[in-house]
């Protein structure tokens, strides 16, 4: 069996994203949605419930009372928070350990620049007003997911794989899709598309790492741009790390100054720090 189909083999393995946080991101797509019906979704998945509750009583909300009840926690934080906190938290849990380490990633990296991308995404939103903003959240969240499942295949021939980008000049994406069969953005696209995300997002995962996908607009090229400055700054690149290159002229297709950029950058700082504080990072 050659490398690209047990890759495949393992896509069927996958676990499903919780369903409920995915019914909840839908209800939060409807404006109109109250949080009574949004608390009557919630309510049965426990570790949820808890986990939204834990995080409206955190510090950085600095509520004068504790919220002790769910209808009273989705008031608090908003449509457009609770939503990333529910992808946020239900994705935690497939990058818990060392799940990048085929990546030279260590363990929390790979969460942490995950993080960091959803961050980036939702500040530099403004800079594409056709894209919304929980959608960039979220795939930006997941646009390394390829890389908690592709691990271990790369760890096994890691050798191979940087040999190759040694050798050809070609960077760390092209030498894994060469080497194994298939590049783990490819492969992220493939288990945003069996969780039933929309296809959009499945496209922006896929083409994070591809030479014009900041050329191609929308939430592909929001992504690739948060990825890209996330790496900039050195927040868990890997092995990687360089594989989207960053000059001023495509931020200047953005309408991105120096100013803005430093802003992005020093914003993102601050909400990574709260960050670890709401989810335990």
């Amino acid at each position: 069996m050659s490398r690209a189909a047990e890759v495949l083999m393992m896509v069927s393995h996958v676990p499903p994203f919780p369903k409920v946080a995915q019914r909840v991101m839908e209800l939060l797509g409807d404006a109109n949605t109250t949080a009574a019906q949004l608390a009557e979704v919630i309510q049965f998945d426990s570790a949820i419930t808890a986990n939204v509750l834990k995080i409206c009583n955190a510090a950085y909300f600095g509520l004068p009372r504790k919220i002790s009840s769910l209808d009273e926690g989705l008031v608090v934080v908003g449509h457009d928070i609770l939503k990333d906190i529910m992808v946020t938290s239900c994705s935690a849990k497939f990058y818990k350990g060392s799940v990048g380490a085929g990546y030279d990633l260590g363990e929390g990296d790979l969460w942490r620049h995950s993080v960091a991308c959803a961050i980036m995404a939702k500040q530099t939103i403004t800079f594409f007003p056709e894209v919304e903003g929980s959608s960039a959240f979220t795939a930006a969240l997941l646009h390394d997911i390829g890389k908690r499942f592709m691990s271990t295949f790369i760890a096994d021939d890691y050798e191979r794989v940087v040999g190759m980008v040694a050798r050809e000049h070609c960077s760390f994406v092209e030498a894994e899709k060469k080497v194994i069969g298939m590049d783990h953005a490819t492969l992220g696209g493939m288990i945003l598309k069996k969780w039933e995300f929309p296809a959009a997002m499945q496209q922006a995962v896929e083409r994070h790492h591809d030479t014009d996908a900041l050329d191609a607009g929308g939430l592909t090229a929001l992504v690739a741009l948060a990825n890209a400055l996330v790496v900039s700054m050195g927040i868990g690149g890997g092995v990687d790390g360089l594989a989207t290159p960053l000059h001023g002229e495509v931020l200047a297709q953005f309408d991105i100054t120096a100013i803005d950029l430093q802003l992005l950058m020093a914003d993102l700082l601050d909400e990574m720090a709260r960050a670890e504080e709401l989810f335990n990072m």
